[in-house]
């Protein structure tokens, strides 16, 4: 899972990585350019993703010694999933960084693929390190991502 929280100034960037239920890998960074729409920040937020990503594989292909299926990547934006997966779009984008575009790279590639249709906004786990959570919705996320069992 991957998510950004669109801010005035420099938005939050956060993903969370898990191998069967488990989380294995998360983290939460502050981005170093102002994101001038919603969907350019999910779009530093998905490539930041995406190394994580690639890293990852890596180290399961190296223990498994057989190759990784292409690695899924939930997001919560629609518009960043079509410009990862269409070229076309760039025309809307063209204030965007090259190096921002590295997750259409990737899904080129075949290393990432991106899960259509997108997830829920409530159901993004990356969502609890992007931005400040009310109390039940905080401690609901932190269940999913740690792995805890419902009371019943």
């Amino acid at each position: 899972f991957a998510d950004a929280d669109w801010a005035v100034r420099h938005s939050q960037s956060g993903f969370v990585f898990q191998l069967g239920r488990a989380a294995v890998s998360w983290g939460s960074k502050k981005q170093v350019l102002v994101a001038l729409i919603p969907c350019e920040a999910e779009i530093m937020a998905a490539s930041e993703a995406a190394k994580e990503a690639i890293h990852l594989r890596a180290l399961y292909n190296e223990l498994s010694q057989c190759e990784a299926e292409p690695t899924r990547l939930h997001l919560d934006c629609e518009a960043a999933i079509d410009t990862a997966y269409n070229p076309l779009h760039h025309s809307k984008l063209k204030h965007v960084e090259r190096r921002h575009f590295f997750i259409r790279q990737v899904v080129e590639d075949h290393q990432l693929e991106l899960i259509v249709p997108y997830v829920e906004s409530d159901k993004n786990l990356a969502d609890f390190f992007t931005k400040p959570l009310p109390a039940r919705k905080f401690f609901q996320l932190r269940k999913a991502i740690m792995n805890e069992p419902n009371e019943s």
